[in-house]
């Protein structure tokens, strides 16, 4: 694949290899073998995966530069970055939420982070590919 040609499959299997090399377990995926993610308040996440030692949920989306301004998207971005642990040793903690993008709509993307008060959360990370 070259650089910078990015589709929301790539995107969304790159959030599987990210989760992957922090050591989680990949639960579901929109992604050709694994199970799809189940709607999370409105919306399903394009990948959850999931912290054994903590026991501690992790929400991924991909989005594609034309869709980082729609209002789907920010309610998307508002439901995930607001989302607790119900249970468990991490209970009540908010759950890391990582958004993978292209690089290029990088500023764009913090531009509507800050636009829905967004951009100070800690469990918000940006994956730019």
């Amino acid at each position: 694949m070259t650089k910078g040609r990015h589709d929301h499959k790539s995107l969304t299997k790159n959030l599987i290899d990210h989760f992957s090399s922090l050591g989680l377990e990949i639960q579901y995926a929109d992604y050709d073998n694994y199970q799809k993610p189940f709607v999370i308040n409105r919306h399903a996440p394009d990948v959850i995966a999931f912290d054994r030692v903590k026991h501690l949920g992790y929400i991924g989306k991909a989005k594609m530069c034309t869709e980082i301004e729609e209002p789907r998207t920010k309610e998307q971005f508002n439901d995930f970055a607001r989302r607790l642990m119900r249970s468990g040793i991490s209970e009540k903690t908010r759950l890391p939420f990582y958004i993978a993008i292209p690089r290029e709509c990088n500023s764009k993307t913090a531009q509507v982070l800050k636009e829905i008060n967004l951009n100070s959360r800690d469990n918000i990370h940006v994956l730019d590919f």
